[in-house]
């Protein structure tokens, strides 16, 4: 798994206070042959228990933001067409997203503390 974390400074404006981690791992029978296995190496148990109903990911309203930053930080090309399933976890705070592409599973966490 490859995971990614960008502090406040790699963003525009330091002030805004934004953090992001981004995990990747191929779809592949090792380590994480499904979208639960990916989870819980990512985020935990109880997160991968869990789980809620995906979504498309060209139905989630911050789909540009999320491809922009992982295109820029991550350099994977997320199409905003694109209908791939997306678990949302995210809560008031932060966004977060599961996003199963058909080559790999990638974990999308923003947060702003401002």
């Amino acid at each position: 798994m490859l995971s990614i974390r960008i502090d406040k400074f790699e963003f525009e404006d330091p002030g805004s206070e934004e953090s992001l981690e981004i995990d990747v791992s191929r779809r592949f029978k090792f380590p994480h042959q499904d979208v639960g296995a990916f989870v819980e190496a990512a985020i935990g148990v109880q997160a991968a228990s869990t789980l809620p109903e995906p979504s498309h990911f060209y139905r989630y309203s911050g789909r540009h933001q999320a491809s922009e930053y992982i295109k820029r930080f991550a350099h994977i090309d997320i199409p905003l067409h694109a209908d791939w399933p997306t678990y949302i976890l995210s809560t008031l705070d932060q966004i977060h997203l599961v996003i199963c592409s058909p080559e790999q599973f990638i974990r999308y966490q923003w947060s702003t503390s401002a």
